[in-house]
């Protein structure tokens, strides 16, 4: 990408010029694709309306349900949730592991990423094309529902359209990162260059034709061109190679997987990687046309999954549970109950990072509220940096601990695993993890008395008041978990139920205005588009990894080892653990669930015991020295507090979560056990 002065100086005006455009479009994208998506968030809203009046009116009560209601959430429900999908790319909610970023420097980041812009736009070109295939092969064969008979595909085709709308919003991602590609190269002349080209400017003004394709058009169609030619290549190469590795499947796999990390690791996003990845592996087995089916298959069966609905209605439950205040009243209940002990602002924002976790299931959104409120009135008080950053970054994985999480959702999808049972299963190991830290502050304090000086008084008719102003996260919790619990309603319908109760209270306490409603369909859609095209890829890998045959390859060579099933389980805990300090724990569990699950499994290991651990893990990613997300949320609220000081507070938390997770590993019961209560 080296340029001389001349270029550098046709780049600069060219750039100029075509920035307008690209900024043009960008705002055409976001105003379109957010008023759809606005659209679509409310058919949830009332589609989970219509799911509570069903479930706690009329089967409850007048013993007479919707006849077919499930069905709404295979067609109508489904068209919603594709409707936010090209939202979330005009917000560019991607993710990409950046580890290398430094060391590749701005310049070659900047560009690394503009071709993973470019690589992802053709993965979504893919989706679209195959998503079309299946559904012509659905209307071909009048595909209908089960109980309505309602045809599928006026659904299927809208759902089609909707993901061919992400190709054109993602390009102008795209041209985005080139923009920025452009920038970052432009500002990496030397003073030298900067010297011969101020010479030039004259001569080159008048040789130079400025517009868009000159500007940003002319790199993007040349990486474009590149992608399409290593398409190309890789098309032609696979198919010549197709009869001598498909019978090579564990060593193909392992080089496909090697390869999917070298492919993250330069900044291609996450789902992308995944998606191009287990497709060529797939290919190599198998051929293009069944991998190229597999992929437009699973993304069909994904988009019109009725349990994965549970994802964007708890999504719209954290919203709406935010704006409503909810947040609040939860710090205030734990401030009540907490902050007349000694360090009780600790203890309580511990309490209140456990109850939000409850509304949200998001770990940096925990850090972000509850920091924003805990940490500038710890420092008023005279708490210590240390104890009070590492208490709001580990207090905030209990955001994914804490029913609903994404990250339970996800894995009982990769491995077809009951929700409602991952939800009750982690309860015991939430309230560890809480008196856990609880116990660590504890220590602290008691270590270092200067460390929390400061002790409230306790007030009767402050934890009244608090209690008063709780008692509709207590019922949203209680009838979610406590439905869930008892089978009366099942994951999605808990959902539901707790989306519409956080509507309400949002909408009655007047919550809603001042664009708070588009705030709530924001978050939504960046976060359930960016969450769909994960679990896309991590369909298809698992389905490449299933064929491959490595899973039983690595299943049957540990089991010769001779190794008890409990040294296998410390060493993997051992690498994910080390993972989880360098790189995006949550990606990590959904590139590997599929490989190590079968492994636990084999070795008598139950699934749903594996699961919570995976949870665990990742949630000890995120505060895990020296990448850990949670760390960098502190950073983002409190900047003028050092990460060393960040890293020292939050040590005494990872003990903690060692010493759980030992207890985890060495009691199964202490999971398994609310689970098997629960289905007696």
């Amino acid at each position: 990408m080296a340029q001389g002065p001349i270029e550098v100086e046709t780049a600069t005006e060219n750039h100029r010029v075509s920035g307008d455009r690209l900024a043009r479009a960008e705002a055409t994208a976001l105003a379109v694709t957010q008023r759809i998506a606005f659209v679509g968030v409310i058919g949830m809203v009332i589609i989970g309306i219509l799911t509570v009046i069903d479930v706690v009116v009329l089967r409850s009560i007048f013993k007479a349900p919707i006849p077919g209601s499930n069905e709404f959430l295979v067609t109508i429900f489904a068209v919603a949730i594709a409707a936010v999908l090209p939202s979330g790319f005009a917000q560019r909610a991607v993710l990409d592991i950046d580890l290398l970023a430094k060391r590749f420097g701005k310049r070659l980041t900047a560009w690394l990423r503009a071709a993973g812009g470019a690589i992802f736009t053709a993965t979504l070109v893919l989706i679209a094309w195959r998503t079309g295939v299946r559904t012509y092969e659905a209307h071909v064969r009048g595909m209908e529902t089960v109980i309505l008979q309602w045809p599928m595909w006026p659904f299927l085709w809208t759902i089609t359209v909707f993901f061919a709308m992400c190709v054109p919003v993602q390009f102008v991602s795209f041209l985005r990162s080139v923009a920025l590609a452009i920038d970052a190269t432009l500002q990496s002349v030397s003073p030298a260059d900067s010297d011969a080209l101020q010479n030039e400017r004259s001569t080159r003004r008048a040789k130079t034709n400025l517009g868009f394709v000159a500007g940003i058009g002319r790199p993007a169609m040349k990486i474009s061109i590149g992608v399409v030619v290593v398409a190309a290549i890789l098309y032609f190469g696979i198919g010549a190679l197709n009869p001598l590795v498909k019978s090579h499947g564990t060593s193909l796999a392992i080089f496909m997987f090697l390869f999917l990390w070298a492919v993250i690791l330069c900044l291609v996003p996450l789902a992308a990687a995944l998606v191009i990845c287990a497709v060529l592996g797939a290919a190599a087995l198998a051929g293009f046309s069944p991998a190229l089916s597999v992929l437009g298959s699973e993304t069909v069966g994904l988009i019109t999954n009725a349990d994965l609905a549970v994802i964007p209605l708890f999504l719209m439950m954290s919203g709406f549970a935010t704006a409503g205040g909810m947040s609040a009243d939860i710090f205030r209940l734990a401030h009540a109950l907490f902050g007349f002990l000694r360090g009780g602002l600790a203890l309580a924002t511990i309490g209140g990072c456990a109850g939000f976790g409850a509304l949200t299931g998001s770990s940096v959104a925990t850090v972000a509220t509850i920091g924003s409120a805990a940490l500038p009135e710890m420092k008023r008080r005279g708490y210590s940096m240390e104890l009070s950053t590492g208490t709001i970054a580990a207090g905030g994985t209990l955001g994914q601990l804490v029913p609903p999480s994404t990250a339970i959702v996800i894995y009982a999808l990769l491995l077809e695993q009951s929700i409602g049972r991952l939800y009750i299963a982690v309860l015991i190991p939430a309230m560890l993890t809480a008196l856990f830290y609880m116990m660590t502050v504890s220590i602290t304090i008691r270590l270092n008395p200067l460390s929390a000086p400061v002790r409230d008084k306790f007030s009767g008719r402050e934890l009244v008041l608090a209690l008063k102003g709780s008692i509709w996260v207590f019922l949203m919790f209680g009838s979610v978990i406590g439905g869930i619990y008892t089978g009366v309603f099942t994951a999605t319908e808990a959902a539901s139920v707790g989306a519409v109760i956080a509507f309400l209270v949002a909408l009655f306490r007047g919550k809603l205005k001042k664009g708070a409603l588009w705030q709530v369909v924001g978050e939504t859609t960046r976060s359930t588009s960016m969450l769909y095209f994960l679990i896309i890829g991590g369909m298809v890998t698992s389905f490449f990894m299933g064929t491959s045959g490595l899973p039983e390859t690595l299943t049957k060579a540990l089991t010769r080892s001779g190794l008890p099933g409990l040294a296998v389980v410390c060493i993997l805990v051992g690498v994910y653990i080390l993972l989880g300090m360098i790189m995006d724990s949550f990606a990590v569990m959904i590139a590997t669930a599929c490989l190590v699950a079968p492994i636990i499994i084999t070795f008598g290991y139950d699934p749903i015991w594996w699961g919570i651990i995976m949870v665990v893990l990742i949630e000890m990613g995120v505060v895990t020295p020296p990448f850990g997300l949670n760390l960098f949320a502190i950073k983002s609220i409190a900047p003028d507090v050092s990460l060393t000081t960040v890293y020292r507070g939050v040590i005494p938390f990872i003990f903690a979560d060692v010493v759980k997770l030992a207890l985890l590993i060495a009691f199964p019961f202490l999971i398994l056990w609310l689970g098997s209560a629960a289905l007696k």
